[in-house]
């Protein structure tokens, strides 16, 4: 072709383009318009006609409208979206741990939609605090003195080491010292604190004469930690909680307990070890306890400290109280979720018991039925508990197993709308059908059948 045609072909294509203001001022852009407003309008189609030009390419209507309404919703959309957990871990942290149940989302919701006494005393008139809206239910739940809530346990256990051990000593075992998800290590949390850590016993063996040996005129409090995510097992020796409250009353110390999972009941009933709740542990003389509330309680994201009220009022008038406090959507989705646990209504309430109170045979017909029409399995599986509570334990679980190559089926199921996080056992791609939410069967009942299409 000669240079003669390829200029008039440019030249052409640059003709094509209209002006920005004649499209905006026409009915096509009109409906985006409506939705993003003018200016995210004309920037979206300045961009595109740029394009255009750059490349030397026509213009066409209908290609304009797809591409600046995409550009628009990347500009405007957030990333996270809504998924289908069926990787076999019931609180996954990488999926936003605990599910939160739509009939007590809406309660929560009704106080948080509108205006509400966040921070207002309606008996005095006046400013109030927020940190008393849970102290009631805290106290029936837990036995404690006092209760404190902030936006995660991190934040909450930061925060009582600033208010009680500040330039001063506090005792840890070496197999305490824990790194979680997201490269937190505890050690890096006490010393934030402003607390100097002062390691005591071995990796594998700490008694309780290891803490009692330790113990200068710079030690402030006693912590232990809960092993999140890994357990230390063969030739080991940990003190029990008895022992630390002997130790640290004899040292006139107060003992604090990083619980971190939130064990608000025994969940021996669901075939996990028995261990103490954080009840169990108020009652046992831990002095503080805290947790996270979107583990084992279940709620939204938060950091609950509860104990005695002299400890907690130090913590409630540190200066860094304001800068880790939650808001009011976590205290009202948290105080409906205590409020099961207090009525004694959590495996209704709160979705994790009620996918750990289902029966295997209930979960068998569930995943029959979903696989009716294809060529899919049930299989017998296992499910973890997820969140750093149980780190090496499992139960009995059933799953849905589908034939193919595991990690495309793996990527396939990851682009389904919603997305469904499934998981590969033995070179095999499986649903577990355990942490399934009732919303979620009819989605991935559609995505199984799709297979044979």
């Amino acid at each position: 072709m000669s240079k003669g045609r390829v200029a008039a072909g440019d030249s052409a294509s640059m003709r094509s383009i209209p002006s920005v203001e004649r499209l905006l001022s026409g009915a096509l852009f009109e409906p985006l318009i409506a939705t993003f407003g003018r200016a995210h309008v004309k920037e979206a189609v300045v961009r595109h006609l740029d394009g255009l030009r750059l490349a030397r390419r026509r213009y066409d209507e209908s290609q304009a409208l797809a591409a600046v309404e995409e550009a628009l919703h990347e500009a405007t959309s957030s990333t996270l979206r809504r998924v289908i957990n069926g990787s076999g871990v019931i609180i996954h942290t990488n999926l936003g741990r605990s599910p939160i149940d739509p009939a007590l989302w809406d309660r929560a919701g009704k106080i948080v939609e509108g205006y509400s006494n966040l921070e207002f005393d309606l008996d005095a008139g006046e400013r109030g605090a927020r940190d008393e809206h849970l102290q009631s239910i805290c106290a029936s739940l837990f036995r404690c003195e006092a209760a404190l809530l902030t936006n995660n346990n991190a934040a909450g256990t930061l925060l009582l080491l600033a208010s009680v051990a500040s330039g001063r000593d506090v005792l840890v075992s070496r197999g305490e010292l824990v790194e979680i998800g997201g490269s937190f290590r505890v050690p890096e949390v006490i010393q934030q604190g402003g607390a100097n850590l002062r390691e005591v016993g071995t990796t594998n063996r700490t008694r309780a004469r290891d803490y009692a040996a330790a113990v200068t005129k710079k030690t402030a409090a006693i912590l232990r930690v809960h092993r999140s995510n890994f357990d230390i097992v063969g030739f080991t020796e940990t003190p029990t909680i008895d022992e630390l409250v002997e130790i640290a009353r004899s040292k006139k110390l107060p003992l604090l307990y990083d619980e971190g999972s939130g064990r608000v009941v025994d969940l021996s009933p669901y075939g996990f070890q028995r261990r103490d709740t954080i009840r169990e542990l108020i009652a046992k003389g831990v002095d503080v306890v805290t947790c996270s509330t979107d583990k084992l309680i279940g709620a939204t994201q938060g950091g609950l400290i509860v104990g005695r009220a002299t400890m907690i009022a130090k913590c409630r008038k540190h200066p860094l109280m304001r800068a880790l406090r939650a808001g009011k959507e976590s205290y009202a989705v948290i105080a409906e979720t205590l409020r099961a646990f207090a009525a004694e209504r959590y495996e209704l309430e709160i979705p994790i018991y009620r996918m750990l109170a289902t029966p295997l045979d209930h979960l068998r017909a569930r995943a029959e039925r979903l696989i009716a029409g294809t060529r899919c399995n049930v299989i017998d599986s296992d499910c973890a508990l997820g969140g750093g509570t149980t780190p090496t334990e499992t139960i009995p679980s059933v799953a849905i197993a589908i034939s193919g190559n595991a990690s495309d089926l793996y990527t396939r199921f990851l682009q389904n709308d919603p997305p469904i996080v499934g998981r590969v056992v033995k070179d095999r791609f499986t649903i577990e059908v355990r942490a399934l939410l009732e919303d979620d069967l009819r989605e991935v009942g559609t995505a199984l059948k799709g297979l044979t299409v």
